[in-house]
């Protein structure tokens, strides 16, 4: 290599053609070869700007293991002292530079290290105290008995044999001709049984059959009491010296949010380590391959460049079969219904961002579905102060920026179709000269009226749908495709909603047009839609299969009904809620001042309870069936999933937010 080579690659990159607001953001093959001297510094700055997905080009080095090994023992570390660390508040992340998280690991492994000592001790501990404990209860049956547990033992004529037996067994045993000494236990009894050593080989078939297990005393020397108290005394040092332990590991507790930080500086140390393992090297150089943005290429080169001026750098375009991965750009007002689009695919690399596309809908369907003013400045508010304080990052940041925007329309949607904490518009308005004017449609008593609304909605949000895939078999010059398989659904379904013209008042010409529209756009589905095949049968039968899709627009439709029904429901019990908190509960209550006070107070609690919980489950259920709209209904018609999310070297923290 020699200085100039980034240079001229550059050049051969610069021409491709620049993003807008509002697509999938075109990517970059990246190639990289630098001295091995560089490498850790590059790599570093690559993680730092958060650009450049690797590409695993050869075996390279297994380098991580250590760096893994450092964020396994923090971990660990990190969860030990748990239980004696305090709830984590509220609010944002702290920041600090990747300088100083990465100080910051060794005093936490040196933290660590004593964490893992005390830890060890505790184990020791615990296995001690509870083979003390087993011993303490297998000598407990004993107590009663005064010899020496050394002593008792079988001799050169006398056999004797220590145990238990089963209560059940206990007469038995006592029948089999041995000399039995009974001592404590209940379920089963300590037994001392002595016998002749010439008769035990004739009695012993009789002792086992009782039960009875033998069980020596081993090298324990002194009296079962003796012993039992030793152990009690045993048992409650080692008790004391866990207390002990415990309190030294409780008194690290402060030091977890010392290991923290450590603990996200080890974990960016080990994604740098582990994209090593992507590169191909020599003893002097590397090489390393990955897909950039195509609006990052400048600032990668400007990173390199701060670096060391002798290396190559190349950008080309990606090759027919590459895996390139997905990253969408929208303005900032469309970003959060990113976190939509994610939770059904992303979309492949080089098809349509269907995020701006259904965005509007989403807005207004949400709002729609929840439908009370109240509701949704509360949800509005909350997501706000969530975002402003809290800092979230990612997905739940535009998650929130959804429940955010669907608050907005809520109140709107409420005043429109809704009601407000469950009152009608008309008692809000009583006296005004709004009384009859909001809502404008009241789903409680114009039902049909609210279900002509939603169905108006779905023909619009579906027919937006196949205008898109019209447009982009159009974009691929698939003319047939945009008539035959896009279009002429929007003709048949046209055709046929045009027969109802005459029930609107409209000429009964307008419906004649329609049918001839719908009977001819039927003809060509079923001539054309099965082009693809290649004798006529085959055409003629797919074309019918194709016909009898129009059930499945007829199924389309009726799945908007479930904005009318969240709608109703909510309205309906919100309604319900505040009957059973002021019309009966707060009733209950009238007598006197002072009970009514009281009254008032519980009522209210009450009251704003349920509706917060009653708002929580009405969100929950306006996010999923929103949702579910867009990804049946509208993605269905146009949108090809199967995107690979982007995921560049960066800094994954879980703790702290990186400067």
């Amino acid at each position: 290599m020699r200085k100039g080579r980034g240079q001229a690659a550059r050049r051969r990159g610069i021409h491709c053609q620049r993003g807008n607001q509002g697509m999938i953001v075109p990517m970059k093959k990246l190639t990289l070869a630098a001295l091995l001297e560089h490498r850790e510094a590059i790599l570093q700055a690559l993680q730092s700007i958060c650009a450049v997905q690797l590409i695993s080009i050869g075996e390279g080095e297994q380098s991580s293991a250590a760096a893994e090994g450092r964020v396994q023992r923090l971990q660990s570390a990190e969860e030990l002292l748990k239980p004696y660390a305090g709830k984590a508040g509220f609010g944002p992340k702290p920041e600090a530079t990747r300088q100083e998280l990465e100080e910051d690991i060794q005093p936490a492994l040196e933290i660590c290290a004593e964490l893992e000592g005390l830890q060890r001790r505790i184990a020791q501990n615990g296995s001690d105290t509870e083979k003390r404990r087993l011993q303490l209860g297998s000598l407990l049956p004993w107590a009663d008995m005064t010899d020496p547990l050394e002593k008792v033992h079988s001799t050169a004529s006398i056999k004797v044999m220590t145990g238990t037996v089963p209560a059940e067994g206990v007469k038995a045993l006592m029948e089999t001709g041995a000399l039995v000494q009974l001592y404590g236990g209940d379920k089963e009894r300590a037994a001392l049984v002595i016998c002749p050593n010439e008769e035990y080989a004739g009695i012993a078939p009789s002792i086992r059959a009782t039960g009875f297990q033998e069980k020596g005393f081993g090298d324990i020397r002194g009296t079962a009491s003796e012993n039992i108290q030793r152990l009690r005394t045993e048992i409650e040092a080692l008790e004391a010296e866990r207390a002990q332990l415990e309190a030294r590991l409780a008194a690290f507790a402060p030091k977890r949010e010392e290991i923290r930080r450590a603990l996200d500086g080890a974990a960016i140390d080990r994604d740098r380590e582990q994209s090593k393992e992507a590169l191909a090297h020599t003893n002097t150089a590397f090489l390393l391959t990955g897909w950039v943005r195509e609006d990052m290429t400048e600032k990668v080169r400007r990173e390199i460049e701060k670096i060391t001026d002798v290396y190559y750098l190349g950008f080309e375009d990606p090759s027919e079969g590459d895996a390139v991965p997905t990253v969408l750009k929208n303005s900032r007002l469309i970003t959060p219904y990113e976190a939509v689009t994610n939770l059904y695919s992303l979309p492949a690399y080089g098809t349509i961002d269907g995020t701006p596309l259904m965005a509007p809908f989403y807005f207004i369907f949400f709002g729609m579905m929840l439908s009370d003013s109240v509701y949704g400045a509360v949800l509005a508010l909350g997501a706000w102060a969530f975002l402003k304080y809290l800092k979230p990052t990612g997905m739940m940041k535009n998650l929130a920026g959804v429940l955010m925007q669907g608050g907005i329309s809520t109140i709107f949607m409420g005043l429109l179709f809704g009601t407000c904490a469950g009152v009608g518009w008309p008692v809000i308005f009583r006296g005004t000269a709004l009384e009859n004017t909001f809502p404008l449609i009241d789903s409680s008593t114009n039902p049909m009226g609210m279900l002509m609304v939603c169905a108006a909605f779905g023909i619009i949000h579906m027919f937006y749908a196949v205008l898109i895939a019209t447009w982009n078999c159009l974009k691929h010059k698939d003319y047939m495709g945009a008539l035959i398989d896009n279009m002429c659904w929007i003709f048949i379904v046209s055709g046929l909603i045009m027969q109802a013209a005459p029930m609107a008042g409209l000429s009964r010409s307008v419906a004649e047009f329609g049918k001839w529209l719908a009977i001819v756009s039927a003809v060509l589905v079923f001539l054309f839609a099965g082009r693809s095949k290649k004798n006529i049968a085959g055409r003629l039968i797919s074309g019918a299969g194709k016909l009898y899709d129009v059930t499945s627009w007829l199924g389309d439709v009726l799945s908007y009904a479930r904005i009318f029904a969240l709608g109703l429901s909510t309205g309906v019990i919100g309604m319900v809620l505040n009957t059973l908190c002021w019309d009966m509960l707060f009733a209950s209550f009238k007598g006197n001042p002072a009970l009514m006070l009281v009254g008032f107070i519980i009522v209210t609690v009450l009251s704003v309870a349920l509706h917060v919980f009653m708002m929580l489950i009405s969100t929950l259920g306006c996010f999923v069936h929103t949702a579910r709209l867009q990804y049946v209904e509208f993605f269905g018609k146009f949108y090809e999933a199967g995107g690979k999310a982007f995921k560049p070297l960066r800094y994954e923290t879980k703790y702290v937010n990186v400067k």
